[in-house]
């Protein structure tokens, strides 16, 4: 039985958990003074075997390095937990450990952190990250992640901060410095390039130097100078043909050298590193290869035999040791006093709601359809794949197991109360767009990581499937190819019928091919009404598992389908009647964790299951239907013109349902801003137009015209431009004004907003920066400041905004430093990048 509380949590409760925090915390840091931090890494340093030292630089178990008992080092254990601290995994396995107490707060990912443009937000998040680990005894919580949504198919975009680059270094500092108050490590993640999951362990990422310090460096930099954090992780991608782990321009010249980063380097799991290169050029812990055993990690034995033949100085041991001392001291490894931390608590809970209510970001409200007035609503129909959906536990290292997950289907319940009758229907694929993938609820088959229904992948060399070329999952039980070449393939998967009967699998495929039902081939016939559909039927058990093998050797592909009974699906014609009847309707869709996720990058922007279709069919019954897009990156929507009322949800956490509804019935006001820009279609990004998305190389050919930059640059109108999102009310910008420093600087901008409205409400105001007289390119706007501004009706503020002379600057590839050029700058304040209500220029 699902469990859907309301908690509520006072402001006396609040503030009485942050005052007793802060006191166990000032009690605990008095002890780590920095002088006395690096006396005691010395002198543990200095009793150190060579042996035990190189035990600290690789891991021990999946997540923890060695401790060495007799000094009192303890083992170094870490968590994945971008959005929640992740179940407890097997020491030496990926397989969970079956613990009944390592339940943690689902958090919004941190694309939902970016879009509420709050760094209290980042604090709030990182508290519950922080506190949480601690109380599951962790000492490293793998996240934040700052990678930049450069490409809108990247699979790992909704774990991160968007397209911007200042925007994320705002909020990363806040998350870093919340998350290490609670005594545990935060680690910024992954450093650097990482902006595809296409061959992510391979590609070769080759900017320019210019494009790198402006677009892909600026978070990591303030999370290393701002945010003082302890542990970086680097990317699994190459960086000029060697990995990211054991770049020395990256590592030597950047973080360690430039920055001054004084914590350690780690690796993900499963990364292309060697002994020599990793070693010398700066990589400090080893958490995951290839290698058969720990003891044959490349930081392990050939590490340490490298060390004993002269061939690696024991300095560069010694440093990578002092770093693994300096911060498990710092976070209280050795300390009696450490923080205990907290875990599912109401105040983490309560955090989560909070970050998402304000994330939430109302694209579309003609007509002002929206806050729902519910007068005479008797009947209210929701659609969507998403309607029912839980997200937390996919993804890839970011699943999280939490107590319970408010989905939209139960929120929209809990508002419209026992009076109104709620409908609820799944669309059926429409017959006339061809054979349609068997539906994923009958699949139980679940893909590692994602958390979702999917296929195993088997790609062979030969026709006889013995040679096998790779491992890999499919969404559906299709595949198309276009190259021309011959295919051998095996998707496999375990079925579970809804009902017993009589079920009709068809074929639609060129080449030869098989398909086998618990091993015994199925009997496939032409179709008495499609003559490229083979049909084949078989009785199958309701509650029984059922092995499903299809073997395929072609050059076109393939599609697998099944008629079954007992459909959870209803029929175009079926649920629209329903929706004629409804006096209200919901579309609940967007995404999902089969597509966003860690190790696959999706295949274009068009949503799944056919929403499009759906999604129109129900607008020609009723304007009004109401759509809700649960999706942490830009997806395609041909509908988006004729909808009145769309909102952006995000994978909201585990209140989700709970925020959207309060949302959509104006509880809470919108005031959500988009952190990246939506495309009206795929073909207008920058890794299409200039071809530069491929397996083996990235050469960033868009430089530093990357989100809306490019579109700005390009004259392509975005659907949806970055920075955007409505409001339940109105607001009035004006009287700006530039404050000038001695050097001729603009050092503070100066606006009023007022809420002309008649609903109180949050405003994100947005300042950017455009070079009049660049002597090189520049993109015409550049992010360099905002504000979350919270105003009653009628009520106005003054906001003040600072600029620095870093924030003129671009980098200059020959003096290899920021420069900030004399000239004319034009200041432009608005409410989106593509809404600009004040601006003005100054001389610099």
């Amino acid at each position: 039985m699902k469990i859907v509380p309301y908690i509520s949590l006072c402001i006396v409760a609040v503030l009485s958990a942050c005052s007793s925090s802060k006191t166990n915390k000032e009690t605990s840091t008095a002890l780590r003074d920095p002088l006395k931090v690096e006396e005691q890494v010395e002198s543990l340093l200095s009793q150190l075997t060579l042996e035990e030292k190189v035990s600290l630089c690789h891991a021990n178990s999946k997540f923890a390095i060695a401790g060495v008992e007799r000094l009192g080092i303890k083992e170094m254990w870490m968590s994945d937990g971008p959005h929640g601290v992740r179940e407890e995994i097997s020491r030496d396995s990926w397989k969970p450990a079956g613990w009944t107490n390592d339940f943690a707060t689902y958090l919004p990912p941190l694309t939902g952190v970016a879009a509420s443009w709050n760094p209290e937000n980042a604090t709030k998040h990182g508290m519950v990250l922080g506190s949480e680990a601690r109380e599951r005894k962790k000492d490293v919580i793998l996240g934040p992640g700052v990678n930049m949504a450069r490409n809108p198919i990247y699979g790992r975009n909704f774990e991160y901060m968007g397209e911007d680059p200042y925007l994320a270094a705002q909020l990363v500092v806040n998350e870093i410095k919340a998350i290490q108050s609670n005594d545990v490590a935060a680690c910024v993640k992954h450093y650097a390039l990482n902006t595809q999951e296409l061959n992510r362990h391979g590609v070769n990422a080759i900017p320019d130097e210019r494009t790198l310090r402006e677009m892909y460096l600026p978070a990591f930099e303030a999370a290393i100078k701002k945010g003082k954090v302890w542990t970086v992780m680097g990317a699994y991608n190459e960086y000029y043909g060697t990995n990211c782990n054991q770049s020395h321009h990256l590592v030597m010249d950047i973080l360690k050298g430039e920055w001054g980063f004084k914590g350690l380097l780690m690796t993900d799991w499963d990364c292309d590193i060697n002994t020599y290169d990793a070693a010398m050029n700066g990589l400090d812990i080893e958490m995951g290869t290839r290698a058969p055993s720990y003891d044959e990690y490349f930081l392990a034995n050939p590490f340490l035999e490298q060390l004993k033949s002269g061939k690696i100085p024991v300095s560069v041991l010694d440093d990578k040791v002092r770093r693994i001392l300096r911060t498990q001291i710092s976070i209280g490894m050795m300390d009696e006093n450490r923080l205990p931390g907290e875990r599912n608590t109401n105040r983490n809970r309560n955090y989560a709601k909070e970050i998402i209510e304000q994330g939430i970001v109302l694209l579309k409200n003609d007509d002002k359809l929206l806050p729902l007035n519910t007068k005479g609503v008797k009947r209210v129909l929701v659609m969507g794949p998403n309607a029912e959906k839980e997200h937390g536990h996919g993804g890839g290292s970011s699943q999280v197991k939490s107590e319970f997950e408010i989905s939209p289907l139960e929120g929209l319940k809990a508002k419209f109360g026992e009076d109104v009758e709620i409908v609820s229907l799944k669309a059926a694929p429409p017959a006339e767009l061809g054979l349609v993938a068997i539906l994923p609820d009958y699949i139980i088959t679940k893909q590692a990581g994602a958390g979702t229904p999917a296929w195993k992948r088997l790609s062979f060399k030969d026709a006889a499937f013995k040679e096998k070329l790779a491992f890999g999952w499919l969404n559906e039980s299709k595949i198309v190819f276009d190259d021309g070449e011959i295919h051998n393939e095996k998707a496999i998967c375990e079925l579970e019928p809804i009902k017993t009967g009589e079920h009709l699998f068809k074929v639609s495929s060129d080449g030869k091919y098989s398909l086998k039902i618990n091993y015994k081939e199925v009997d496939l016939k032409p179709s008495a009404t499609n003559a490229n559909i083979l049909e084949g039927k078989v009785v199958l058990e309701a509650g029984k598992k059922y092995n499903v093998l299809f073997e395929y050797s072609g050059k076109k592909g393939f599609t697998v389908g099944m008629d079954a009974p007992g459909s959870p699906y209803s029929t175009k014609e079926e649920y629209l009647a329903e929706a004629k009847k409804a006096d209200m309707i919901f579309y609940i869709g967007g995404l999902d964790h089969s597509l966003d996720r860690e190790a696959g990058d999706r295949p274009d922007m068009v949503l799944p299951y056919n929403q499009d279709y759906t999604i129109k069919e129900l607008l020609k019954v009723n304007p009004n239907t109401i759509v809700l897009m649960v999706a942490g990156s830009p997806v395609e929507m041909p509908w988006y013109n004729k909808a009145k009322a769309v909102v952006w949800g995000w994978y909201g956490g585990m209140f989700a349902g709970e925020a959207f509804a309060d949302v959509l019935f104006g509880k809470i006001n919108p005031s959500g801003k988009m952190p990246f820009t939506i495309s009206e279609k795929l073909e207008d990004n920058p890794h299409v137009v200039l071809d530069d998305y491929n397996a083996e190389e990235s050469k960033y050919k868009e430089g530093v015209f990357m989100g809306y930059r490019w579109f700005e640059q390009q004259k392509i109108k975005p659907l949806v431009p970055f920075g955007y999102g409505l409001s339940y009310t109105t607001y009035e910008y004006s009287d700006l004004k530039l404050a000038k420093g001695k050097d001729g600087a603009v050092e503070a901008v100066s606006f009023r907003i007022k809420n002309t409205g008649s609903m109180a409400g949050d405003e994100i105001a947005q300042l950017y920066l455009g070079d009049v007289e660049a002597s090189v390119p520049r993109p015409a706007k550049e992010l360099k400041g905002f504000k979350r501004v919270s105003l009653a009706p009628g009520e106005s503020k003054v906001v003040t905004l600072d600029l620095t002379k870093r924030d003129l600057s671009f980098w200059d590839v020959d003096t290899n430093d920021w420069k900030a050029e004399k000239g004319t700058f034009k200041v432009m304040i608005g409410a989106s990048v593509a809404d600009i209500k004040l601006q003005d220029t100054f001389v610099y």
